[in-house]
């Protein structure tokens, strides 16, 4: 019997339910997510567990955060480009923050030309650091609201990845 428990109840689900269970707020301060897709590697790799919290700070270029894509009714995972009040365009491949070009190290691939955006003091315009795969950002879905993200906090598995994000 303890054979066959062992096999239902591996280490890895036991130590996710873990997690969870002790982690669980009713006011929702923070969600733990598992990364389905690859537009975020090599940060953020298909099959990674993740925290994300409610942001007590303002956002900063770079931060990771995670948002709800309404259209499809999903949770995504992308990082912030650009910040409130900034004026976000793409050229020749090139992301352009206020017509200068970004120090984007973060980039994996170049980035497809899109049209400008003027972002309003309580948005942020988010892409995947993979942008040829990166679908559901603000390319497509337009800037995001940062009253709606949460920050990534920790990378919590595979345990050979464990990182913390400031």
């Amino acid at each position: 019997m303890f054979k066959t428990l062992s096999k239902i109840i591996n280490f890895k689900t036991l130590f996710l339910a873990l997690i969870y269970i002790f982690l669980k707020k009713e006011d929702k301060s923070f969600t733990t997510y598992e990364i389905k897709e690859d537009s975020m590697s090599p940060e953020l790799q298909n099959e990674d567990y993740v925290i994300a919290i409610n942001p007590k700070e303002d956002l900063t270029r770079g931060d990771i955060v995670i948002f709800k894509n309404t259209e499809k009714n999903i949770e995504v995972i992308k990082r912030v480009i650009g910040l409130p009040n900034e004026i976000v365009s793409s050229s020749e491949g090139t992301v352009l923050i206020n017509s200068e070009i970004l120090n984007d190290p973060w980039a994996q691939t170049s980035t497809n030309d899109f049209i400008e955006t003027k972002l309003s003091s309580d948005e942020i315009f988010v892409l995947g650091d993979q942008r040829q795969l990166s679908t559901s950002d603000s390319r497509t879905l337009g800037a995001i609201k940062v009253s709606e993200c949460k920050k990534l906090k920790y990378r919590y598995f595979p345990f050979h990845r464990i990182k913390s994000y400031e």
